[in-house]
């Protein structure tokens, strides 16, 4: 048996690097799972991996008609909705000075303003379920990190938020967790980051490697699993070490 035999997921973010990873565990464990984004190619190699359990539907969760589309399309696949995971992320790494109007308002709106809107729109089928929201966020809510005062800003946003609405959904039965991922091999960490910097991170962090997308969903699973049922509130780190 698996953790998520008869328990139905939606990833957001879950076309590449934490996301995919994530989607495809938590099917490898009995779970159907739709996942969402903005590029269909990713979306549908992610679906191809295990057609009968995962599907996928385009989506901008910072996009209120979008996020209502992505959880009702869940339903009306798989017939209900008992995980929420809370992946996708934009991240412009640069200083404050050179940080553009627009690079502010899409991490604001897909990291914080997204992730709300999903939680709020899950909520009539996680209720019914006693289900679980994780929440991924990033070492750079608690470090202060140059070059990432809005990125850092907003996932620190979504960890207050978290601990607001565990207390909030906690009398329905609701959890909601984080996961808080170091240096993790990604494309988006690729875009924004060059080797050289990547291995300078590698080498501050006390397991001396950059972690792996697969790393973060194991950390995720368990907190979305019936296994961390007497757990919500709270902020799991999955870095390595990094963030000590």
């Amino acid at each position: 048996m698996g953790r998520f035999d008869d328990k139905v997921a939606l990833v957001t973010g879950g076309g590449t690097g934490i996301g995919r990873a994530i989607a495809t565990a938590i099917a490898a464990e009995g779970g159907q799972v739709v996942v969402t984004g903005r590029r269909v190619d990713r979306l549908r190699e992610v679906s191809e991996t295990n057609p009968d359990r995962i599907r996928y539907v385009q989506a901008d969760v910072s996009q209120g008609a979008d996020v209502k589309r992505a959880i009702a399309f869940t339903v009306e696949q798989f017939g209900a909705l008992d995980v929420l995971v809370n992946n996708a992320a934009a991240c412009t790494m640069r200083p404050l000075s050179n940080l553009t109007d627009e690079a502010i308002s899409e991490m604001l709106d897909v990291n914080v303003k997204g992730t709300l809107m999903g939680i709020r729109e899950a909520l009539p089928q996680l209720t019914g379920r006693r289900g679980s929201v994780v929440n991924v966020t990033s070492v750079t809510a608690r470090a202060a990190t140059p070059a990432m005062s809005a990125y850092g800003g907003s996932k620190a946003a979504v960890e207050q938020l978290t601990r607001c609405l565990a207390v909030e959904l906690g009398p329905a039965g609701v959890r909601v967790n984080v996961v808080s991922p170091g240096m993790t091999m990604t494309p988006m960490l690729e875009g924004n980051m060059d080797q050289q910097g990547i291995e300078q991170v590698a080498s501050h962090t006390p397991l001396r490697r950059v972690g792996t997308p697969e790393d973060v969903a194991e950390a995720v699973l368990f907190l979305a699993s019936d296994q961390a049922g007497w757990i919500t509130g709270q902020v799991v780190q999955s870095s390595g070490g990094l963030s000590l």
